[in-house]
């Protein structure tokens, strides 16, 4: 069998090494890329900025109170349109300078003028016959509270009519010793002694009608005791003033004495309204200044009055010090120990003002709205801080400036439409 011989073809050695150099290439080109690639992720690209802005380019931090007036840093607008601003019937003013007050509100109770209350007690010791008043009634001058029997003014009676008798008795003793002095039948001693004996009788007589008025008897009750069978040993307690009777301790068959209070009458005409003023605010509270009262029992009505007396001392547990008011009470609407609400108000010089009825109250927040510039329907919603409002007006303490305009009738209008367009008020 002929085997067949296999030729072997030389390999040509200039194009090995050119492989071998491709190759070769190849490896580093991947090795340098993978090596550029772990470089950019290690080291970030440095961020180019821009020149810094300055103080005045910054926004400015925006508090709670601002952020409710604008949304992302733009001004909330309430917008109308031409139909619904017709309608409106809006009317602006323009932020004014005003006078401003300060006002301090503060509690207060009702209580009698002390100066215009009495309390009755009787001239007399004695026992009680009759009451004809009970606790409220309206009483005069004069008027019987209470009738007293008593025995003391009895024996009083009885020692004037024993010193009147003996006095007319000698009056006419006296009479007739002149007239014998005149004929010469008695001597001028005697005359002498018969007058001083009418003289000191005359004393008698005084003392035992003052005696009888100290005691109560009334002018017309003596012109009457003109004999033993005239004493008439019931007192009559009269009311001292004008006014309603707050207490009565007197009662049918009681046996009183001269140190026991039977009655309080007190004219409620005129009250005092007991204010009680922090330490803190005495400053702002002197003797004239004048007082608003208001309760809640009467919401329309309004009482005024300057305050009298401010007390000297105050109260060392609460650190307040009372004010007295006067206050006229006129139908006595403001009863006895009523709580009040009292307002002082002070002028304190004057700053920029804005009508009430241009301030739109949006949950505890103020707003005004201000027209924008050459955009009819348009208008800005605008937080406002305020002072209490005096005379229809507000102090401005914050948010606008002088001549600034602002919506006054028809706020409420764009106060409803900017709750509608913007949910986040």
């Amino acid at each position: 069998m002929q085997n067949a011989e296999k030729k072997e073809v030389p390999t040509n050695p200039r194009r090995r090494i050119i492989w071998i150099g491709l190759g070769t290439v190849t490896v580093l080109a991947i090795v340098a890329g993978i090596w550029f690639g772990t470089q950019s992720i290690a080291k970030p690209k440095t961020k180019q900025h821009g020149p810094m802005p300055s103080m005045a380019d910054m926004p400015a931090p925006m508090n709670d109170d601002s952020a409710d007036s604008t949304v992302n840093g733009t001004t909330l607008q309430v917008d109308l349109g031409p139909d619904d601003l017709k309608k409106a019937q809006l009317t602006t003013v323009h932020v004014d300078m005003g006078k401003t007050t300060s006002t301090l509100r503060v509690p207060g109770i009702v209580n009698p003028d002390e100066y215009h209350e009495v309390h009755v007690t009787p001239l007399v010791g004695g026992i009680i016959k009759q009451v004809p008043v009970v606790l409220g009634d309206h009483v005069r001058r004069g008027q019987t509270l209470a009738v007293i029997f008593s025995s003391e003014l009895a024996t009083a009676e009885s020692e004037y009519l024993a010193m009147l008798a003996e006095f007319e008795a000698d009056h006419k003793k006296l009479e007739r010793t002149q007239n014998l002095v005149k004929l010469g039948a008695a001597s001028r001693q005697e005359e002498e002694e018969v007058t001083a004996d009418h003289a000191a009788h005359d004393a008698h007589v005084r003392a035992a009608l003052e005696k009888l008025r100290l005691l109560g008897a009334s002018d017309h009750q003596i012109a009457a005791l003109k004999q033993a069978e005239q004493i008439d040993a019931n007192l009559s307690v009269p009311a001292p003033i004008n006014g309603i009777v707050l207490t009565r301790t007197a009662n049918l068959g009681l046996v009183t004495n001269m140190s026991q209070e039977l009655f309080t009458v007190a004219d409620l005409s005129t009250v005092w309204v007991m204010a009680s003023i922090n330490e803190k605010d005495f400053s702002k509270v002197h003797v004239g200044t004048t007082a608003t009262v208001t309760t809640q029992a009467y919401p329309r009505r309004v009482w005024n009055g300057p305050v009298v007396y401010i007390q000297p001392q105050i109260d060392p547990s609460s650190r307040t010090a009372q004010a007295r008011i006067e206050v006229a009470n006129p139908g006595e609407s403001l009863r006895l120990d009523m709580y009040l609400d009292v307002a002082f108000t002070a002028e304190s010089g004057k700053g920029l003002t804005v009508p009430e009825a241009a301030v739109q109250a949006i949950g505890e927040k103020q707003y005004v709205f201000l027209p924008v510039k050459d955009s009819d329907g348009s208008f800005a919603v605008r937080q406002v801080r305020l002072g209490p409002a005096s005379n229809g007006y507000y102090p401005i303490l914050d948010g606008l400036k002088l001549n600034d305009e602002v919506v006054k009738e028809g706020s409420f209008i764009l106060k409803a439409e900017a709750i509608r367009q913007h949910p986040e008020l």
